[in-house]
């Protein structure tokens, strides 16, 4: 159990540093590596969901406290979330582990070339909060949360950055936010008809708790243009390499 002990920490401290720079990315990094110790699709994506959660959790309760959080944007979009987070692992059994693999690197890819081409672009509107497009996100968030296990952080910043007055700081807290609740959902979900390995969880949960608050740390001080296109540049690298391990191999 003590390897597994040790790899559930490195991931675990991967994915909540991505986090709390980022407010999203985690997910995107955490199953690959969760597949890459040989677990099933299926559980990869529920224990995905989970660590995910946690980490995100322990990142927005701090944020919250300094008034980084902002709760109606948190409400729509966690409320539309749920529901299509049970939708997603619903759909999730019918679909073929080939197409989810390949769906992901897809996703993964696509969300490389977002975060590469927006990271020169100013952040943050005046405008006022717009509810429908939110809750719209929110219930595709929910979807692709429960059929790939992703937090959907990649699509949530960038909505808050467009359909609410947040700065980019916020809406990182409170993607986090949001991420924490619909995966914390999907993850009580998964729970109901599977025991995944208590050091599996436990270490994730230490790594991206000691991960997240250190990202949350360092995104208070660093400039986030050169951040994002390295951000792009790994997950690229984790979508070559898994479409490598799964599809190819």
């Amino acid at each position: 159990m003590e390897p597994l002990l040790l790899e559930a920490l490195g991931i675990g401290a991967v994915l909540g540093l991505l986090l709390g720079l980022t407010g999203a990315g985690g997910s995107l990094v955490a199953l690959p590596l969760l597949l890459s110790l040989h677990l099933p699709l299926r559980d990869a994506i529920g224990v995905s969901l989970g660590a995910v959660a946690l980490s995100a959790a322990i990142g927005a309760i701090p944020r919250t406290f300094q008034g980084q959080v902002a709760g109606r944007p948190v409400l729509l979009l966690a409320l539309s979330g749920l529901p299509g987070n049970a939708v997603g692992q619903w759909l999730g059994r019918f679909i073929p582990e080939f197409a989810l693999i390949l769906g992901f690197c897809l996703l993964v890819l696509w969300s490389a070339w977002r975060m590469w081409r927006g990271a020169g672009l100013p952040h943050g509107k005046s405008g006022p909060l717009r509810s429908g497009p939110l809750v719209a996100i929110g219930a595709g968030v929910g979807l692709l949360s429960g059929v790939m296990g992703v937090g959907g952080g990649f699509l949530i910043v960038p909505a808050l950055l467009w359909f609410t007055p947040l700065s980019m700081l916020a809406a990182t807290a409170t993607s986090m936010a949001v991420i924490a609740l619909v995966s914390g959902g999907g993850f009580f979900l998964y729970l109901l008809g599977a025991q995944p390995p208590m050091a599996l969880l436990g270490g994730l949960a230490a790594g991206g708790a000691v991960g997240v608050l250190c990202g949350n740390q360092l995104a208070m001080r660093l400039r986030g243009a050169t951040l994002q296109r390295l951000f792009a540049l790994m997950l690229v690298a984790v979508s070559l390499s898994l479409a490598a391990q799964k599809l190819v191999g």
